[in-house]
């Protein structure tokens, strides 16, 4: 403890184990493709509960929600026959929720 230095004062903002918390406050999923396939983009846009497809030349980066999102994509993917090279999910963690609750990193 310093001397003369005033302390913040803490309060629990939420409590639940770290899924719970993220799925709560950070529904949104990423995942992230590469392909070749010159319709892959319409055909993504399709998918219900997407939010936006983004494409650097032959990587898409598309945003969803829910816990069917990811399966929509492979979904989407296996019906296109879409092929890809890279396929990757990015899921929210803990220190995303922590941004979004107070709007500072961890370690600010």
């Amino acid at each position: 403890m310093r001397s003369g230095g005033h302390h913040r004062a803490r309060k629990i903002i939420d409590i639940g184990s770290p899924m719970e918390l993220v799925g709560r406050h950070c529904p949104a999923r990423t995942v992230v493709l590469a392909t070749d396939n010159a319709r892959a983009e319409e055909h993504l846009h399709q998918i219900p509960s997407i939010d936006f497809v983004t494409r650097q030349d032959s990587l898409f980066t598309i945003k969803g929600w829910g816990d069917d999102f990811v399966t929509e994509v492979i979904r989407c993917l296996s019906e296109n026959q879409i092929r890809v090279t890279d396929f990757r999910t990015v899921l929210p963690n803990l220190e995303d929720v922590f941004l979004k609750l107070t709007g500072h990193t961890i370690r600010d």
